[in-house]
């Protein structure tokens, strides 16, 4: 089976598997791994719970099979949030670095759980508000083939 939903988990995998070995700041200041999220981030249980960052948010946005021999295609926002203190504003670097390595690795692949394919347009963007400083955001907009679903029962003339 495949599903707008399945297709979520599969990249909140491939996501975690990518960015297993890489480090990126917490907001104190220490090393950890990228916390990957579906859809939103989750609530905060009081304010002295940890903020969430470093993060990728998989939001599936909208999916469309446009007509009945068509696959359908399913819209994902991969979206990033990164900390970075330095006084030089260059947190941006490493947004667009996170996207390019992204981009670069399912491009390379174009099929994630051996059923879902990734296609073009790629579309990404970075917040360019440096009153963000020490947050800073980008994402990329993609946009996916589901498998055809198989009609099970044949009709008789």
């Amino acid at each position: 089976m495949s599903t707008p939903y399945l297709l979520q988990e599969a990249l909140i995998n491939e996501i975690r598997a990518l960015f297993a070995d890489s480090r990126f700041k917490n907001s104190k200041g220490e090393e950890v791994e990228l916390n990957v999220y579906p859809q939103f981030l989750p609530a905060k249980r009081s304010d002295e719970d940890n903020d969430h960052f470093p993060y990728a948010i998989v939001r599936v946005q909208e999916g469309n099979i446009p007509t009945v021999t068509d696959a359908e295609t399913c819209n994902v926002l991969i979206f990033f949030g990164l900390w970075d203190d330095t006084l030089d504003f260059q947190g941006y670097k490493d947004v667009l670095n996170v996207i390019t390595h992204l981009k670069i690795h399912l491009f390379k692949k174009r099929i994630i759980d051996q059923r879902y394919r990734i296609e073009y347009p790629f579309d990404w963007a970075i917040d360019e508000d440096d009153s963000n400083h020490p947050y800073y955001f980008g994402g990329a907009q993609t946009t996916w083939t589901l498998p055809v679903v198989q009609q099970e029962v044949q009709f008789i003339d």
